[in-house]
């Protein structure tokens, strides 16, 4: 049962792979479409058959990768939960490594940012020192990539969003360590 639904899933993905080349074989000259090397700055038309596939190959490639490493890092997260369980970790932290694992498996990077944002809200309110701690790090990062970006600006305009900015961080790491 598993095997014929593993072969309509193949079956399905080659009449989509073959629809696609046909769609990409079909844009006009002046929109082809290029490889995923575009990003890298050495663009590739694809002319004929042979070139989508390899656009194709190159994509389904960075696809794999991405997914073999948020499998390792999915695994090495579960690993940290274990230990974390075992060693008495706060609670907090075990939830947000546990939904950035789910995040990881499925895919769904949405779904840790905004339950990451959300706990930090509601456990942050409540006093918790791990997520007081978290968010404490995260402002002190954004805080320092302000005060680095604030060097290298030339643009008067600019250099004063970027010092409101480092204000309201510092501001807000103040109220941090008061906590």
């Amino acid at each position: 049962m598993a095997l014929e639904a593993l072969k309509r899933y193949a079956i399905e993905q080659n009449q989509a792979t073959q629809a696609e080349i046909e769609k990409l074989l079909k844009n006009d000259v002046q929109k082809r479409p290029t490889s995923d090397e575009k990003a890298r700055g050495n663009i590739k038309t694809l002319t004929n058959k042979n070139d989508v596939i390899e656009g194709l190959l190159e994509r389904l490639t960075a696809t794999y990768k991405e997914q073999q490493d948020n499998i390792k890092k999915a695994g090495q997260l579960r690993a940290d939960i274990n230990k974390g369980v075992q060693a008495g970790e706060p609670i907090y932290k075990l939830l947000l490594k546990a939904i950035e694992c789910i995040s990881l498996m499925t895919g769904d990077k949405l779904f840790y940012e905004a339950n990451k944002a959300n706990l930090q809200t509601i456990y942050g309110v409540l006093g918790e020192p791990a997520a007081i701690e978290i968010e404490r790090n995260e402002v002190q990062e954004r805080l320092n990539r302000l005060k680095a970006a604030y060097e290298k600006e030339k643009e008067p305009g600019a250099k004063e969003r970027i010092r409101n900015a480092i204000r309201t961080h510092e501001d807000k790491l103040k109220n941090l360590n008061l906590t």
